[in-house]
Formats: C-alpha cells, sequence, structure tokens
C-alpha cells in the first residue's frame, strides 16, 4: 500500500483505472495527428497485400517492390487495419489507420506495465505507466507510425509471455503457450527481426533451467526434456507458422524469403540525409553512437534518472526473487543496440528503429524508483522523492500540453529543448505538420475566395490525401524545396526536413514569401508559401527553350522580388554560363553560396565555370570541397576526373572514377568515362565491359 495524505490508495486499482483512463484518452488524442512520412507508401502496399488475398495470389503486385521495398516488410497491423477498412468500408482511412495504432500503443503501455507489476509489483507498475505517459516521442509515434509502435508492442508482449512462459514451469499452461504464441507471431509478422525473439526464448529459457536447477527448484527429468522440447518446438514452428499469414512474400517462399529479407533489412539499402550535431550526414554515414546520443537528448530526464537509479541499485535488485528475469529484460534492451552499433546498420528519423526496446528501458526505469520507495522509510522523504519526481516530470508534461500532437519533435533539457535542437538535429523529419499546414490552406483559399482557376499546391511531402475534397479547385505536386523555382505552383507547403542546418539557424527559412508558420516552442517546422511571380519559372522555362536573353530577363526580375531564391540563383548563373559571360555567372553562384554556403549544385557550377576559366586547380579545390561533405553527389566525381583529364593527369581521374563506382556502380556517366579512358589507352575489352554494362542500365 502507498501511503498519501494520511490515506491509503489501493496500489491494484490505482494500476487499472490509470490504464482504463490511457484506453480512452489515446485514441481521441490520435485523432488530431498528421500523416507520418511513410504512412502512405504502407497504405498502399497493404492495399496491393489485400489484393493479392482477393485474387488468391494472381495480383502480384505486392511481390514487386523495386524502390519501397516494401515486399520484405511483413507489416501485419497495416494490413490488418486494411482488411477492416475494406470490409467496412472505412471513408476516412488515416484516421482510422491513427486510431488502431493509438489502441496499439496503448497496449504496449499496458502490457509494459503488466511486466513491471510481474517483476516488482503494483507500484512499478504505476510508475511504469506514468513514464511511459511522460515520454512525448514515443507517445507521437503511437498517434501515426504504424510500423514501430505495433513492433515494440509485439517485442514487449513476446517478452512479458516469455516470462510467463518461464514462471510456469515446469507445466505453462494452454492460455500460457496460446499468448506466447500470439506475440511472437505478431512481432515476427511485422518485421523479420522479430525472429529474434525465438532466440531469446531459447536462451531464456536455458539459462532459466540451469538456474532453477542449480538452485534445487527443479529437478531436471527426461520427462521434462522430452516435454519442454515438444513444447518448444511447437511454439516456435506454430509462432513462425502464424505470422507468415499476411505476408505475400514469405509465404511464396517460407525460408528462403525471410532470411531474404532479414539481410536486405540488416542492411537496408534506403539512406537519408539528415541533421545531427549541426551538420548532414547521410544515414549509413553517422557517427556509431548516434543512437545513443539521440536516445540521450530526446528521453525525459525522469527515465533516465529512473534507469540511472536501477543502475545505481543494481545489486539491491538482482537479490529480489525474480532476478534472473530482470537480467532478462536488461539484455532485451541492450543487445539490440549493441547489435546495431556493431553491425553498422542503416538508421535515421533519431531512434525510432529501436524504438521496441524503450518499454523495456521505462520498466528498468521504473523498478529503479520503486526500489528507492521500498527503501526510504520517513514520510518526509518519501514526500521529498514524489516532490522531486514531479519537478522531473514537469518539462515533458509541459511539453506535451503545449506542442500536441507534435510530441515526437521533443528535446529534453540537456540540449536547452527543442529551440536549442533546432538546426543542429532533424525536427520535423516525419512531416507530422503538413496536416495542419493543409487544413489552414484550404481554410485560407476558402475565405479569400479565388478565382475559378485551379489552384496548384506544392508539397515537399506527397499529400494529396489532404485536398481529396477539394480535387476540382485543387491540384497537388511533389517538389524538392530547392528546386521549387522550377517548378509551376501558386502556393507551397514545406515542412522542415531536408532543409539546411545553417539556413535554419541564420532564419533564411522560413523565406520571406511565408504567409502561415506551423511552430513547436516557438520555433518555425512548417511553412505555407504562397508565390508573388512566376517569373523564376517562366524563366526556367526560357533557358531550357534555349531562349536566352528572355530567361535572363525573367530570372533577374525574379530576383529583384525576392533574392532568396536558390534555383533562380543557380539558373541565373547556368545562362551565363551558356552565353560564356564566366564573371557573370560566378557572381551569382556566390549569391547563391552566401544563402547556402554548401550547396552542391551551386558549387558544382562555379567548379565547372572555374573549368571553363581554365583554372584547373580552382576546380579540383571545389570539386574536393563538395565529395568532403556529400560523397554522394556524383557529378562532383565526374567533375574531378574530368578535370585530371584535362592535365595529363589519366591514372588520378581513373582512380576517382572507381571510387564514384563503388559508391554507385550504375552511375552512369562514370561507367561512360571509364570505358572511355580504356578506349583511349587501347584496352578495347575493358572499355567494352563497361560500355556493354552501361547499355544494359
Amino acid at each position: 500500500m502507498l501511503h498519501i495524505s494520511g490515506k491509503y490508495l489501493n496500489l491494484k486499482t490505482a494500476f487499472y483505472t490509470l490504464a482504463a483512463v490511457l484506453f480512452f484518452t489515446l485514441p481521441l488524442l490520435s485523432l488530431d495527428a498528421g500523416i507520418s512520412g511513410d504512412e502512405e507508401v504502407h497504405y498502399k502496399q497493404s492495399v496491393k497485400v489485400f489484393n493479392y488475398y482477393k485474387s488468391f495470389g494472381k495480383d502480384k503486385s505486392a511481390l514487386e517492390t523495386p524502390k519501397s521495398h516494401l515486399k520484405y516488410y511483413g507489416q501485419s497491423f497495416d494490413n490488418i487495419t486494411t482488411i477492416l477498412i475494406q470490409w467496412f468500408k472505412v471513408d476516412d482511412i488515416y484516421r482510422f489507420r491513427h486510431l488502431a495504432n493509438a489502441l496499439a500503443g496503448w497496449l504496449t503501455i499496458f502490457l509494459a506495465g503488466m511486466l513491471a507489476v510481474f517483476l516488482g509489483g503494483y507500484r512499478a507498475g504505476i510508475f511504469t505507466l506514468i513514464l511511459l505517459i511522460l515520454s512525448p516521442r514515443f507517445l507521437g509515434h503511437s498517434w501515426n507510425n504504424l510500423k514501430d509502435i505495433p513492433f515494440a508492442l509485439g517485442y514487449i508482449a513476446s517478452i512479458f509471455f516469455i516470462f510467463r512462459f518461464l514462471s510456469k514451469l515446469p507445466k505453462p499452461g494452454f492460455k500460457t503457450i496460446v499468448l506466447l504464441i500470439a506475440g511472437l507471431a505478431f512481432a515476427i509478422s511485422i518485421r523479420i527481426g522479430g525472429v529474434l525473439l525465438i532466440f531469446y526464448l531459447l536462451l531464456f529459457l536455458v539459462l532459466f533451467l540451469v538456474s532453477e536447477h542449480l538452485g534445487g527448484r527443479l529437478k531436471m527429468d527426461k520427462r521434462l526434456w522430452i516435454r519442454l522440447v515438444f513444447v518448444v518446438f511447437g511454439t516456435t514452428v506454430l509462432s513462425y507458422g502464424v505470422s507468415l499469414l499476411l505476408w505475400p512474400y514469405g509465404l511464396v517462399s517460407p525460408f528462403k524469403n525471410p532470411l531474404r529479407a532479414y539481410q536486405a533489412m540488416a542492411r537496408f539499402p534506403t539512406t537519408l540525409r539528415q541533421i545531427f550535431e549541426g551538420k548532414v550526414f547521410w544515414s549509413d554515414q553517422f557517427p556509431w553512437y548516434y543512437l545513443l546520443k539521440y536516445m540521450g537528448i530526446t528521453i525525459p530526464l525522469i527515465v533516465l534518472a529512473g534507469f540511472l537509479s536501477f543502475m545505481v541499485f543494481f545489486r539491491k535488485i538482482m537479490n529480489r526473487d525474480k532476478w534472473l528475469f530482470v537480467f532478462f529484460l536488461l539484455f532485451a534492451f541492450l543487445f539490440p543496440v549493441a547489435f546495431i552499433i556493431l553491425k553498422g546498420s542503416n538508421v535515421y528519423g533519431a531512434w525510432r528503429h529501436i524504438i521496441f526496446i524503450y518499454p523495456p528501458l521505462v520498466v528498468l526505469a521504473a523498478l529503479g524508483f520503486d526500489t528507492i520507495f521500498r527503501m526510504i522509510n520517513k514520510k518526509v522523504f518519501k514526500l521529498l522523492f514524489l516532490i522531486v519526481f514531479v519537478a522531473l516530470s514537469i518539462h515533458p508534461l509541459k511539453f506535451i500540453i503545449r506542442n500536441h500532437p507534435y510530441e515526437y519533435l521533443y528535446f529534453n533539457e540537456l540540449t536547452g529543448g527543442l529551440k536549442g535542437a533546432y538546426g543542429n538535429y532533424e525536427t520535423d523529419y516525419y512531416f507530422h505538420t503538413i496536416c495542419e499546414a493543409s487544413d489552414w490552406l484550404v481554410k485560407y483559399l476558402e475565405e479569400k475566395k479565388t478565382s475559378d482557376n485551379t489552384i496548384k499546391v506544392a508539397m515537399n511531402f506527397p499529400g494529396d490525401w489532404f485536398f481529396r475534397n477539394h480535387k476540382e479547385k485543387i491540384s497537388v505536386r511533389f517538389i524538392n524545396y530547392y528546386y521549387r523555382g522550377n517548378s509551376d505552383w501558386d502556393y507551397a507547403i514545406i515542412a522542415n526536413e531536408y532543409i539546411n542546418p545553417w539556413q535554419l539557424k541564420m532564419g533564411i527559412w522560413p523565406p520571406g514569401n511565408s504567409i502561415h508558420l506551423i511552430k513547436a516552442e516557438g520555433v518555425p517546422v512548417c511553412a505555407v508559401l504562397e508565390r508573388k511571380t512566376k517569373n523564376d519559372y517562366l524563366g526556367f522555362l526560357a533557358m531550357k527553350n534555349g531562349d536566352l536573353k528572355h530567361a535572363e530577363v525573367l530570372l533577374k526580375q525574379a530576383l529583384k522580388e525576392s533574392g532568396n531564391n536558390e534555383a533562380a540563383l543557380i539558373n541565373l548563373a547556368e545562362v551565363y554560363m551558356r552565353k560564356q559571360n564566366l564573371d557573370s555567372a560566378r557572381i551569382y553562384l556566390e549569391k547563391c553560396l552566401k544563402l547556402y554556403p554548401d550547396y552542391e549544385v551551386a558549387l558544382n557550377q562555379l567548379a565547372l565555370v572555374a573549368g571553363k576559366d581554365e583554372n584547373s586547380r580552382e576546380a579540383e579545390g571545389l570539386f574536393k570541397r563538395i565529395l568532403r561533405n556529400n560523397n554522394k553527389y556524383f557529378p562532383a566525381y565526374t567533375g574531378l576526373a574530368q578535370v585530371y583529364f584535362d592535365t595529363g593527369e589519366d591514372d588520378r581521374a581513373r582512380k576517382i572514377l572507381l571510387k564514384c563506382l563503388s559508391v554507385n556502380p550504375r552511375y552512369k556517366p562514370a561507367l561512360n568515362m571509364m570505358g572511355l579512358y580504356y578506349e583511349k589507352q587501347g584496352n578495347q575489352e575493358k572499355a567494352e565491359k563497361y560500355f556493354n554494362f552501361l547499355k544494359k542500365l
């Protein structure tokens, strides 16, 4: 019993009451959520999966995903929600998905609490529920992340049911076994990496049996071994088999394809450029401590303090009856992080890929707090503990209240909150703010009563869904922000993903033609732009059509109206390069670099200008500068190789091209230059090798 102000509170009742409140609260809070960055593509894949089964395997589009690679995902939770959407003809697809995901988030919280109850009692369970409620990033992903939250559910459920299974030995009941199969199958059906949980089961079982036998609590005999082998083998086979039921790729070849999927996930081919420590990295080139640091600056200090308490009182906790289960839980938290770091896996978007280890971490933190509370005897110290607990809760709680539904943008006090992290770390990397900006723009256009012409809305996120009820008046297109001047649009919605950190810090983004900003903690995370002129776009078209004189006039007019237009500056420089006016080209490229100092496109053009000006060393330096900042900007490799060819350094050129092809073996200009190099050397056999591969591409 917990003593508060002279009254006793039944801990069990408090635990279930709090869980019940969350059951209703979380789905309601999800109603405001936007569509996450991956959600549309996963929904489309789930429709393909539905059609696969509806056509009895004749529609094989679910197996053909060369760009998204989604055939490798079981994504059963997406598939189940889509089946329900199709059966019940749900109109508001994404809101339904978000409700379902919020329930998965609630069940994750509840099972984490039940696991804490199993390990430390109902007070530890209450601490677990509270700490997860105070975890903004976990809550934010509970609104619309149908990959990582359901997998977290499968992970914590499997661990909980493994523990229940072990605790019931030597005769686990039928219900216990069924729940274990369900947990394992659910985790594997979302990501093939869930197979790891079967190895957890085997490892934990062996260690548990050895511990129980050595402690004299369990007698190992032949009958027990036979029974356990039969039960574990059956559990493994059934959980794996059930996990494949909604995964077409896995069903086609139940052993080969899941293995291929695991290999593909281990070296996931999609890489993104994201901000970390104020610099831009490719996601496969982050420092080894990327995940650890991101967790350290985004997990609330109250959770970190709880985990620190767990580590400080580790020996005391491990002296309890269920010490082995606590050890297993600690392993389940630490092993995936260590595996990813040692393997050098491609991760991005902060630590959302390993959000499944967060509930185990929170349970450990709750055990740490519970241990402190058990040790305190005097009421005054208990009160002091509660005051400190509440004080540590204020920062994340304030963020949740003030910034819903953007909880996933949270940074703790170690960075100075979101304001301190702005420009140093990614903020709206999952494009949650696009929904609110789209709703605002629809209302704005209705109030403005624009002409009968179709309004063109550009976005740096595929957001057709937000304008589905306005298709007659509004057309939507995707744009790259830095090429915005090369597209025809009237309004643009730009989340601050893929915006250079220097521009964020210097206030260059959002641009001057912003008419509405979405802010969190006072910093802009999304902007609605209104186009004042289309001279930049018309100038781009004139340049494409070879009308350089008209293009020059239009682009200069565009820059008079807005000098902060990277595309117009680049295009005007291109016009002058074509007119052989290299000095003017250089002027506008340098203006562009004042806006965006490391902009590869501007640096590349400046290097080409230097080459045309016969300044090979300047060109060489600029190309090298590009590659230091971005080793995947492939035009810089061929540009640098050309500099070496022009200066008679053919072998250096060859090495640069080989380096390029080691990063991107399918880069056509580099393949062509290698073919020409060997042709020049008189090695026709090697030249044909490159030319033939080029033809195949």
